[in-house]
């Protein structure tokens, strides 16, 4: 665009120069025309039409002038214009909805051990029933690009924060469906709780028995 613009100035310019050099040519021509006129009429005649030559390029001149100022001023105003600083909001993605993969551990059968002699009696400290605890799910986001974290389960949910491809976040118990979508509640590494479309998460760790 830039450089179309000043071809486009200097054309103008150029242009306005012949045209002012072309008035000029007339207003002389007439100027020597009204020397050789014998009768009064014609003299004036000559002489009024030199002078609007002379105007003609006068303002032709100007306009040229005009058009190489503005060409040659152009690139100093573009240098002291301020960057324009680029819109902060991630672009919508349209993202194909993909499949979930959801990764079990292997179950290893238990050894079977056939006593070779009766069992000791249990003591107090081995009848105490051990402490069952709860690893808690976690998951990967896996949609290419990354997601919304959203206020609520649906597409117009507020947005609460990017997360990038690969962010591993805690599922909670809430789940959804809107939008076509199933969404899942999840906390992030950050504690900011909200929703993810299921579809875009894959499960890295079950709880543990």
């Amino acid at each position: 665009m830039t450089v179309v613009l000043n071809i486009v100035l200097l054309s103008l310019a150029g242009l306005s120069l012949l045209a002012a050099l072309y008035f000029v040519a007339k207003a002389l021509g007439a100027r020597s025309n009204a020397s050789r006129q014998a009768y009064n009429v014609g003299q004036v005649e000559a002489k009024r039409t030199s002078q609007v030559n002379w105007i003609r390029a006068a303002f032709t001149l100007l306009a040229g002038l005009i058009f190489l100022g503005v060409f040659a001023v152009r690139p100093l105003i573009s240098r002291g214009e301020p960057p324009v600083d680029p819109d902060p909001t991630l672009p919508a993605v349209d993202i194909a909805p993909t499949t979930l993969v959801v990764t079990e551990p292997a179950s290893t059968p238990a050894a079977i051990a056939t006593p070779t002699s009766p069992p000791a009696s249990p003591t107090a400290e081995a009848t105490a029933a051990p402490t069952a605890t709860t690893a808690p799910v976690t998951a990967t986001v896996s949609s290419g690009v990354g997601v919304w974290l959203r206020g609520s389960p649906s597409t117009s949910g507020e947005q609460l924060e990017w997360l990038l491809d690969g962010t591993i976040v805690t599922l909670l118990a809430g789940q959804e469906s809107a939008d076509d979508l199933v969404w899942q509640q999840v906390r992030t590494e950050s504690g900011v709780e909200g929703w993810v479309a299921r579809d875009f998460l894959s499960v890295t760790e079950s709880a543990a028995p």
